[in-house]
């Protein structure tokens, strides 16, 4: 082999390397960008607490607290308050969450001109990315 075969044959390595190192570069950067973004996890809703045990047609008020650890702003949070054994849909409060950390979400439902109707309820809090969770009372 001739000097000069020797000098393009190593140059032709030399460039071929390079090319094939850019092209790798290239499809790195495809595959990272069309990569799903990391699914957030949903809240988890672990407890639920209302301010008394014990509920009458004359209580004046239904309330609680749910506690929600780790929300992040933007996530909306409901309380629906449900009766009887079709689940009817008496009363809901929604709030969106203002910032980022564990949340306390009070909820409060004011008692009915006529009074509660005696029989079961629900509260039903549920948050927009789908945690869900509900705690069951009576009206004696």
């Amino acid at each position: 082999m001739t000097q000069q075969n020797r000098q393009s044959t190593t140059t032709g390595w030399r460039l071929g390397a390079s090319l094939l190192l850019t092209g790798l570069a290239v499809v790195c950067m495809v595959l990272l960008a069309a990569a799903p973004t990391p699914v957030q996890a949903a809240s988890k809703i672990t407890e639920i607490s209302l301010n008394q045990t014990e509920f009458t047609p004359d209580s004046p008020e239904i309330k609680g607290v749910a506690k929600i650890p780790g929300v992040e702003k933007g996530l909306t949070i409901t309380a629906d308050l449900l009766y009887g054994p079709e689940n009817l849909k008496a009363l809901t409060v929604t709030k969106d969450v203002p910032g980022n950390g564990d949340l306390a979400f009070d909820f409060a439902f004011s008692k009915p001109t006529k009074g509660w109707p005696q029989g079961n309820y629900k509260v039903v809090i549920s948050t927009s990315d789908g945690a869900k969770k509900e705690i069951p009372f009576t009206v004696k």
